[in-house]
């Protein structure tokens, strides 16, 4: 976890495309407890704001719609030697931001991609949203949904 917080610090100079490598490094070292991608320092401030409103109402005693997967790899578990990230598109979609499109795994694996966008915030690329499976409509709309729900069920106990 240090390791890929440093490689993802150092990130900047070389691009996008080193920081989607520092994303992903965890997933090629021995099985450790990590924790949650959303503990990671990986995240604009504009998305980390959604997730600490999404933390402060997820229910403690059930998983909710994205509690229940990573979602960096869209999986529960992964296999570290075998694990694999191959970027596939990055397109400039404004000063300081970009589109990276990630195939996980080998080529049956997950042939879906996944698409990061990140913002070059601080001298850092970090990532902005995120569509893949689980989140079709991007992490940043899955937030809000999935924080509304939450409230909804609250109220309701």
């Amino acid at each position: 976890m240090i390791l890929a917080a440093l490689a993802l610090a150092a990130a900047p100079a070389a691009g996008p495309e080193a920081a989607v490598t520092a994303i992903f490094a965890p997933y090629r070292q021995p099985a450790t407890e990590s924790g949650a991608a959303w503990d990671r320092p990986i995240f604009t401030p504009r998305l980390k704001a959604l997730i600490a409103k999404w933390r402060a109402v997820t229910p403690s005693d059930e998983v909710d719609d994205l509690a229940d997967f990573d979602w960096l790899c869209q999986c529960q578990d992964w296999d570290a030697p075998k694990f694999r990230a191959r970027i596939i598109r990055n397109r400039p979609q404004g000063p300081g931001r970009r589109a990276v499109s990630v195939v996980l795994g080998g080529k049956h694996d997950r042939p879906e991609p996944v698409r990061f966008v990140l913002q070059q915030t601080d001298g850092a690329w970090l990532i902005d949203d995120i569509v893949a499976s689980g989140f079709a409509k991007g992490l940043r709309a899955a937030l809000i949904k999935t924080t509304a729900a939450d409230i909804a069920l609250r109220r309701k106990r």
